[in-house]
């Protein structure tokens, strides 16, 4: 955790340096994503750290091609996740670092925020030199339900009271929010690396659904939530986050 807070922190630098200046040199992948060059100045960067730090661990990121490790453990690198906030100038993006299954980073450095969790050492949110342990809300009922939503096919919640989601994995954990939904929003293994460590590790519950439609939600309201999701056409139960 020391290592992946360290190699975090420091591209975390990189990228606010460039936020600041703003990045707009902006070009689209083959997936019609955006990339610009701090996402490649961020990646190169934690992959030469790790590669110093742990020489035999994989490292599998969003930019570069997989590096094959020999230890067993996979590292997966998001160098900037929300690139189209981070080029828009909106803070809310940020460096994500996962050690797969294990641990998780997600430093939003225009925000000077960073959470981070490992299993069975809870999940804690740092606000420049405070620390504070991450619990998920207690709500226990749909109705009035704090919810963030994203993506094309946000379901209709009429029970629920929709809010903002710019910084929902981080409300989420923090029990400002009682779930995120993310429905058609093209997610991949890069967007999900930290999140079910992170929430899992504050106390909630995180399931993949058909598809690219996700649940997360404070643990209590799981089920419910998961029910109004299956409820609709063509969306089933997947696989829980682990």
């Amino acid at each position: 955790m020391r290592l992946a807070l360290r190699i975090a922190g420091e591209a975390a630098r990189v990228a606010s340096k460039a936020f600041e200046v703003g990045d707009h040199d902006v070009r689209l992948k083959e997936d019609g994503s955006e990339v610009t060059p701090t996402d490649l100045q961020v990646e190169d960067l934690v992959r030469r750290l790790l590669a110093e730090a742990v020489p035999g661990d994989g490292v599998l990121g969003e930019e570069r091609p997989e590096r094959l490790g020999t230890s067993g453990r996979r590292w997966l690198v998001d160098p900037i996740s929300g690139t189209a906030d981070f080029v828009a100038g909106r803070p809310a993006y940020s460096v994500d670092l996962a050690l797969e299954g294990a641990l998780a980073v997600s430093a939003m450095p225009s925000l000077g925020i960073t959470m981070a969790a490992g299993r069975g050492m809870g999940c804690r949110v740092f606000r420049g030199a405070r620390e504070e342990i991450a619990r998920v809300s207690t709500r226990d009922g749909v109705v009035g339900a704090r919810v963030c939503l994203h993506g094309r096919r946000k379901p209709v919640l009429e029970q629920c009271v929709v809010v903002d989601g710019s910084t929902s994995v981080l409300d989420l954990v923090t029990g400002e929010v009682d779930a995120v939904i993310a429905a058609g929003a093209g997610l991949d293994v890069f967007d999900l690396a930290c999140l079910p460590v992170l929430v899992e590790e504050a106390g909630g519950r995180v399931t993949v659904v058909e598809e690219d439609v996700v649940l997360a939600t404070n643990g209590v309201l799981h089920d419910a939530f998961l029910a109004l999701l299956v409820a609709r056409p063509g969306v089933e139960p997947g696989t829980p986050g682990s």
